[in-house]
């Protein structure tokens, strides 16, 4: 994983227990940053799958990722004391793109991109809105979403997506009939976390 995101041109900042840290555009300024930290992501999703079918064959367990990704401005530099610093990133904005990681143990999705960075990087990517969250330590709920691929989607999946719009567009009027009714006929096709809790709500 973290030869991917060098590759990527990415700063692998610290193995935090069984997690990366990594973030673009330091220490050398990239404008393409939210770009590449979203393509390495769906890189990252696509390495795991490799991986799973070569833990099959030796009998190991499957594991899941959980990948947040936010974008904006933070503090980057030497950070500690004048005995031990680490070069870092800190900042309401990391905490963000902390708390997205998390959030995907609710949705059973492997990665999950704040608004902020969406818009940055606009239609490189097709996405499925998830959820406007309240996030711990934010006043303001932010819209996430979930990046599925570069560029277009296999017709059926185009469907899914568009039709689970519909219900979450149903769900945020308080529809909450016909928001059910397009949801369970979605999970009951296509079985998901994400689909459960919104029947659950």
């Amino acid at each position: 994983m973290s030869q991917l995101i060098m590759k990527n041109e990415g700063t692998v900042d610290k193995f935090i227990g069984d997690a990366i840290m990594a973030f673009w555009g330091a220490p050398k300024d990239d404008p393409d940053h939210a770009f590449k930290a979203v393509e390495t992501a769906l890189q990252l999703k696509s390495e795991l799958n490799h991986l799973h079918k070569t833990y099959k064959k030796s009998s190991f367990p499957d594991i899941s990722v959980g990948i947040g990704i936010n974008s904006g401005i933070v503090s980057v530099g030497n950070f500690g004391s004048n005995e031990r610093f680490d070069y870092t990133v800190m900042g309401d904005n990391v905490n963000l793109a902390s708390r997205l990681e998390g959030a995907n143990k609710n949705y059973g999705t492997t990665i999950l991109i704040s608004e902020a960075t969406k818009n940055i990087i606009k239609h490189s990517f097709f996405y499925r809105y998830i959820d406007k969250v309240q996030v711990k330590g934010r006043k303001e709920a932010v819209n996430i979403y979930e990046p599925l691929s570069k560029g277009s989607l296999p017709e059926d999946i185009l469907n899914e997506v568009k039709t689970f719009e519909k219900g979450i567009k149903a769900y945020q009027y308080q529809n909450f009939h016909k928001a059910y009714r397009i949801i369970k006929a979605l999970h009951k096709n296509h079985p998901s976390q994400l689909y459960q809790s919104y029947i659950d709500r």
